[in-house]
């Protein structure tokens, strides 16, 4: 029971930082030069998941812009609005079936306390 609701808490916790990463990227969306960040979660031996934050180093789209000084080829964030919308959506579906499981859990646990008594 207490390694459930151990592991529902990792996947809550790897979930929120997942989010926390996707936000981060749309908010850098316009910013020139800007790698992404991606997460990806690892699997801990006594349960749960970890999750790992790497940068994306691919090169954004490259264009001419007006710099002040004559045109130059400014590089892009590489951040994809798209993908980025799709890992919130499994992100919040996600953390969502963590809380379902916390709740169960925690209702299963209120049970044997019941009989107990």
């Amino acid at each position: 029971m207490i390694s459930a609701i151990h592991t529902a808490l990792s996947g809550l916790s790897a979930f929120a930082k997942q989010i926390e990463v996707s936000a981060h990227n749309i908010a850098n969306v316009n910013t020139d030069g800007f790698k992404k960040s991606t997460t990806e979660f690892v699997e801990v031996e006594i349960g749960g998941v970890l999750p790992v934050v790497q940068k994306d180093a691919s090169a954004g789209p490259a264009v001419l812009k007006d710099t002040g000084y004559g045109p130059a080829q400014v590089e892009l964030s590489n951040v994809d609005l798209g993908e980025e919308a799709v890992t919130q959506i499994i992100a919040q579906r996600g953390f969502e079936a963590n809380l379902r499981t916390l709740k169960t859990a925690d209702d299963m646990l209120g049970s044997i306390l019941d009989t107990r008594k």
